[in-house]
């Protein structure tokens, strides 16, 4: 039987952050950006990607009954995003539930045009009435576009590396 080593448990450990960097995390929908109470509702907003930048974004919106925190299913959400110097030129999306990954929320995913700040909208209309909640956001420059091809040109220098610390231990323990 082999015996695991602490250098071969803190290799392990260093290769499971370079295979799966927290960067690319989703937790619910990204990072909270706005939880306050609108009308007769609670409403908790999350953007992703983190950091915020132009490019696809995820809006996601729980929402809640401002009294009982009960999710209020028979509501019709949508989001509007404006550039703050230019709010004539938003971009308005509806928010649901097929769009979420957690089904406990409602997701609106598109397209930010350019990096800046924007002024997110984010309008309820329901059987508890109608209510609106706003927040400005700034998104960084898009990612460039090899970076999406990262993943599949590393992943070769992963390998390699981890052939050679299995290499390295070996002969350090045939020594």
């Amino acid at each position: 039987m082999k015996r695991v080593t602490p250098s071969l448990i803190c290799s392990l450990f260093v290769s499971s952050f370079i295979i799966h960097p927290s960067s690319g995390a989703r937790a619910d929908g990204g990072i909270p950006r706005l939880s306050e109470r609108a009308g007769a509702y609670r409403v908790s907003i999350f953007t992703s990607p983190t950091p915020f930048r132009a490019g696809p974004v995820d809006v996601s919106v729980l929402i809640q009954d401002a009294d009982s925190g009960e999710l209020v299913p028979d509501i019709r959400v949508t989001v509007r995003a404006a550039p703050c110097d230019r709010p004539e030129s938003s971009i308005t999306q509806p928010v649901t539930a097929e769009a979420a990954i957690n089904k406990l929320y409602r997701a609106a995913v598109f397209e930010l045009p350019e990096p800046g700040w924007w002024d997110m909208e984010v309008t309820i209309e329901g059987g508890r009435g109608s209510a609106q909640v706003r927040f400005a956001v700034e998104a960084a420059g898009p990612l460039p576009r090899w970076w999406s091809l990262a993943p599949w040109i590393g992943w070769p220098a992963v390998a390699i590396a981890l052939f050679s610390v299995h290499q390295f231990l070996v002969r350090r323990r045939n020594r």
